[in-house]
């Protein structure tokens, strides 16, 4: 299955109506390099290349496709437990 993530799903300086999905305090530890390391840790595969989040066109931001088994719900909550 084929995920995109943005990586201003995990960005801290953006609020939850402004597309970030996961608490504040985990975001706090995000950075696009352990997001990298998060992702080779569980083993995905997975293309970085630079964007726009719709929902904050004015922030650069890094897209990434996923080929994964798991929902991106699921990929997402895993993400954000290995940042708390």
């Amino acid at each position: 299955m084929k995920i995109t993530l943005y990586s201003a799903y995990f960005n801290p300086t953006l609020t939850r109506k402004q597309g970030r999905k996961i608490s504040s305090s985990a975001s706090k530890n995000f950075d696009d390099k352990k997001l990298q390391e998060i992702l080779r840790g569980l083993q995905v595969k997975f293309d970085a290349r630079e964007g726009r989040y719709p929902r904050a066109t004015w922030l650069p931001s890094l897209i990434y496709d996923i080929e994964s088994d798991m929902h991106k719900t699921t990929l997402i909550k895993t993400i954000e437990r290995k940042l708390s």
